[in-house]
């Protein structure tokens, strides 16, 4: 069976339409990383028109701290604005090598599918895959997911 992590203590936060130049992420990350904010699964979408949207996951319990930070972040660096999905679990799924990783992904989308969860977001590395759904669905998806992999 693959190692499945479950995580609902997740909050997904979107910086939007950031200017699309090299240094925004790093005064963005900088700041966070003067007020020791725990950050992972970091994405990032080049958008047309020279705007990019930033996202990544936090911890729920530095929400109410985060929300004032990642306002004044925003209008400093210029993005359209900042949002933050609190109604989100990540659930990753361990690669048992790089080799593996379109089969398991294939597993993945064919179970969540399956009990009708919709990844709003997915990060892979040579390691593992995190999926972001629904809290709403999460525990569904979770159960697929461990049926899927035994």
């Amino acid at each position: 069976m693959a190692n499945i992590n479950f995580n609902d203590e997740c909050v997904h936060v979107n910086f939007l339409g950031l200017p699309n130049v090299p240094g925004i992420a790093a005064e963005i990350f900088s700041a966070l990383s003067e007020r020791s904010v725990s950050v992972n699964m970091v994405t990032q979408n080049s958008m047309r028109g020279g705007r990019s949207d930033l996202s990544f996951l936090i911890r729920r319990d530095t929400l109410d701290d985060m929300i004032r930070v990642c306002r004044e972040i925003a209008e400093h660096v210029g993005a359209q604005g900042v949002s933050f999905a609190t109604e989100v679990a990540a659930i990753t799924v361990e690669l048992k090598s790089p080799s593996d990783a379109a089969h398991t992904l294939a597993k993945i989308f064919s179970a969540l599918a399956s009990v009708n969860v919709n990844i709003e977001i997915i990060n892979s590395t040579s390691e593992s895959v995190i999926c972001i759904v629904s809290s709403t669905k999460a525990h569904e998806g979770l159960e697929a997911l461990m049926n899927a992999f035994k």
